[in-house]
């Protein structure tokens, strides 16, 4: 039955395109070719740069993302794993907590930061 869907499906899509470009009307236009943003024309350059601050919330939301992709296995299989994988599942929630406590210590999350040009050290940005 599984090898019938694995031929039927690509038939099926492939009818349903080919369907699809046979009957669709196409009449391009200047306004359909153009860029789209939030339902207005764009009147100024779209490649805007983005902020260091934004680039660095983005890297350190990753590892926190991916934790839970890496504690999925254990929640599909914590009778086969007992006690070792829960004290394993423990000791990398751990690691996680520290990086994060690590992380609000060294202010890495704060965001806002102003440029102090008449420090004479070499701490140029203050943090709010």
């Amino acid at each position: 039955m599984f090898t019938f869907y694995m031929y039927l499906a690509p038939i099926v899509a492939g009818v349903l395109i080919g369907l699809n470009w046979l009957l669709a009307k196409s009449n391009p236009n200047i306004d359909k070719a153009g860029p789209f943003e939030c339902g207005f024309t764009s009147y100024q350059q779209s490649r805007a740069a983005f902020s260091v601050a934004f680039i660095l919330v983005a890297i350190l939301f990753l590892p926190f993302d991916l934790e839970i992709s890496s504690i999925l296995p254990y929640v599909t299989s914590a009778y086969n794993n007992g006690l070792y994988g829960l004290i394993i599942l423990i000791i990398f929630l751990m690691m996680l907590v520290i990086a994060f406590i690590l992380e609000i210590q060294l202010k890495v999350l704060k965001i806002e930061r102003s440029y102090d040009k008449d420090r004479s050290d070499s701490n140029y940005y203050d943090y709010k």
